[in-house]
């Protein structure tokens, strides 16, 4: 538990109270309902189980709460902290007071049983290294619980990680290949009628490649998820790597009224070692990021810098990002675009750090646009 009541409850804030109850306070809550008829039912549920307090900490967790969570004592930690969200690590009041916490459904759950009504709200986990370093996907239940004098929360969370990683799958297969093959089939039909021949014959080439991109990448995602994708460093020249990465959406902005303009730097080309693939699929990501935020008649500019640790290669488009999405941009299946998408900037930043050992970032404001980076090292074994 982080500090006494009285601490806590001066720590900075940017949205719900940080303060804390004391360990005594906690106990008392715990032994509360431990010894309630309740707790001999929660305990075997085949799902994970908390009770919280009015401050938003954990008084009691059941077995399969108690087995999700890789911290030896969890009680008077507040959930994110228990399960290791990053976020929960921002500020100093810990769990619910970092602005991200506002588009989190769990303390909203939280604070609307507490209000006195029953809520369910869905949450989106962004793991630490030390448990995982994975994207939780979680299904929130709450419902006020008094205990004598105490308001307590229980929480019951259902892992929805899986099915929204199949919610994906679908969408990728269903929408974005289907469309790819609808267009080949189209041009095809153009081609029999045996005019402007050499320009369809491009596009049904480049339509193959994202095709076979996209199906390589998801792969390729999957992988790195499990941990188990194999890299390959060689030396790679970056403008060679962002050119195929352009190359691949020709077929994906005809018709658009849609560009992209290479902005080569004055110095020339840079090389670094790294995997080239995993690169190129990077700068896909964030080609197709920014493809998704432009309209009829914009451009998307995309260049580089090379200093000695490395390279940082950009991506800019007209689009300001919401305050909600510069919060969410990088969870797993967050997505302005609708249900079921959202691997694009998750995929950049997962295959760029786990894997490239780069960074990550942007910066997006009103009149200004969006710019993603990335930053890569001269080598792996480099600082970048």
């Amino acid at each position: 538990m982080t500090g006494a009541k009285e601490s806590a409850a001066e720590a900075a804030t940017e949205y719900l109270t940080a303060a804390r109850e004391s360990r005594e306070t906690v106990s008392r809550q715990r032994d509360a309902l431990l010894a309630a008829p309740i707790a001999d039912v929660l305990e075997d549920m085949p799902m994970v189980v908390m009770a919280t307090n009015d401050k938003r900490q954990i008084v009691w967790m059941n077995r399969r709460a108690t087995e999700s969570v890789k911290i030896r004592d969890a009680i008077g930690l507040r959930p994110g902290e228990a399960l290791g969200c990053v976020h929960s690590k921002e500020m100093p009041g810990g769990c619910g007071t970092s602005a991200f916490c506002a588009f989190c459904g769990t303390p909203a759950a939280i604070m609307k049983a507490l209000a006195g009504a029953s809520d369910t709200e869905e949450c989106s986990i962004q793991v630490d290294e030390e448990h995982g370093a994975d994207t939780l996907d979680l299904l929130v239940w709450t419902k006020p619980l008094e205990l004598g004098e105490d308001r307590l929360v229980l929480l019951v969370a259902h892992d929805m990680s899986e099915r929204k990683r199949h919610e994906v799958l679908e969408r990728i297969f269903y929408h974005d290949i289907g469309n790819t093959i609808g267009g080949i089939r189209s041009m095809l039909a153009l081609v029999e009628e045996g005019e402007g021949l050499g320009g369809y014959i491009a596009l049904i080439k480049s339509a193959s490649d994202q095709l076979i991109e996209e199906i390589d990448s998801q792969r390729a995602l999957k992988a790195a998820e499990e941990g188990c994708l194999s890299s390959d460093t060689t030396r790679v020249s970056v403008t060679a790597v962002i050119e195929r990465a352009i190359a691949l959406f020709e077929y994906p902005l005809y018709g658009k009224d849609i560009t992209i303009s290479f902005e080569r730097p004055a110095e020339g080309d840079a090389e670094i070692l790294t995997d080239p693939v995993l690169l190129r699929r990077v700068v896909v990501n964030m080609l197709k990021n920014a493809l998704e935020a432009s309209g009829r008649g914009e451009t998307i500019r995309v260049g580089f810098e090379a200093d000695a640790k490395g390279v940082v290669i950009r991506a800019w488009n007209a689009a300001t990002m919401s305050r909600e999405t510069r919060m969410r941009v990088f969870q797993r299946s967050y997505s302005t675009k609708g249900r079921g998408r959202g691997l694009g900037t998750y995929g950049m930043r997962l295959l760029t750090e786990r894997y490239l050992k780069g960074s990550v970032s942007f910066d997006s404001e009103p009149g200004l646009g969006t710019t993603f980076r990335v930053r890569i090292p001269r080598s792996p074994a480099a600082p970048g």
